[in-house]
């Protein structure tokens, strides 16, 4: 029997550029909770495995791991508050509680041997209160939120556990999708610029934002796959980024568009995730942000 590879979530954002990278799809099984006829149809032509359903289901994540050898992770809720203005906490909780079970399910009906490639968050640090501060794999986090809670306590089950397992800290993570995922700001402000809308740069854009292409995610997370080194925790962001400069990016190949910057106070301008880890497995960055903001804004 040969060895399968899972994709929870295949049916996103990030699952649909690393299934395009996967060259044996055969051995594919996609898990994912959507049931829309189309994607139903996608995975169908690609000859894929598609298991619909929904990962709190022990039973169902039970029947979708025999003979599976590597767990790509990425099922999630995705559209999550960025401020802890007016939250909802019974949201919140939903948040939080989803990503903990799901990731409790896989790890416990997993067999040792297996590997388990875990998108985390940048956003891990996002309580810091130190401008410009620099954080490495191994600083104390700070989470605020409730995605960056549970993304913080899976990565400590993993630990726990006997699996083998690579984490990747991503940065806000950019690239064409489907519009209704380019919520946020990397994706939003060339989406607003592409139907000629005005930016608002809030204190001028000072804020730091740390991104990474959704190429590069897929391209890492198949590489690490496939690497011997085991239990790592890379941080995985390409460029920093201010506000101001991503919006100026977007001015550049749409003249049209008006930057607005205001005087409104940001708590904190930001801080920078070091690198320097998964650069020295050998992974390269092949991606750059300009590239991707002229792409889109010159696509019809």
């Amino acid at each position: 029997m040969e060895n399968k590879i899972l994709i929870t979530g295949g049916a996103g954002f990030i699952g649909s550029k690393l299934i395009d990278l996967i060259k044996n799809k055969k051995n594919i099984i996609v898990a994912d909770i959507k049931k829309n006829k189309k994607t139903i149809d996608r995975f169908k032509d690609l000859k894929i495995n598609y298991s619909q359903g929904n990962l709190n289901d022990e039973k169902f994540v039970k029947s979708i791991l025999k003979n599976v050898k590597v767990i790509f992770h990425l099922a999630g809720i995705t559209k999550v508050p960025t401020t802890d203005i007016n939250l909802d906490i019974k949201k919140e909780k939903i948040i939080y509680n989803n990503s903990v079970n799901i990731i409790n399910n896989l790890v416990n009906n997993s067999k040792e041997n297996i590997k388990i490639i875990f998108p985390s968050t940048h956003l891990i640090f996002e309580n810091c209160k130190v401008n410009k501060y620099v954080f490495y794999e191994n600083s104390k986090p700070l989470p605020n939120l409730a995605y960056s809670k549970g993304k913080l306590e899976c990565e400590k089950i993993l630990k726990k556990s006997n699996l083998n397992y690579s984490i990747l800290r991503l940065g806000s993570v950019y690239g064409y999708t489907d519009t209704k995922r380019m919520f946020n700001l990397p994706n939003l402000f060339p989406l607003r610029a592409k139907k000629n809308l005005d930016l608002k740069l809030y204190s001028k854009g000072i804020q730091i934002k740390s991104i990474v292409s959704v190429n590069d995610v897929a391209r890492a997370m198949l590489y690490l796959s496939k690497k011997k080194n085991k239990k790592e925790i890379y941080h995985f962001v390409s460029e920093h980024l201010t506000v101001r400069k991503i919006g100026e990016l977007c001015k550049n190949f749409n003249q049209k568009i008006n930057l607005i910057l205001t005087k409104d106070k940001i708590p904190y301008e930001g801080y920078y995730m070091n690198c320097a880890k998964i650069k020295k497995t050998g992974f390269k960055f092949n991606y750059e942000y300009k590239d991707f903001v002229r792409k889109f804004l010159k696509k019809n």
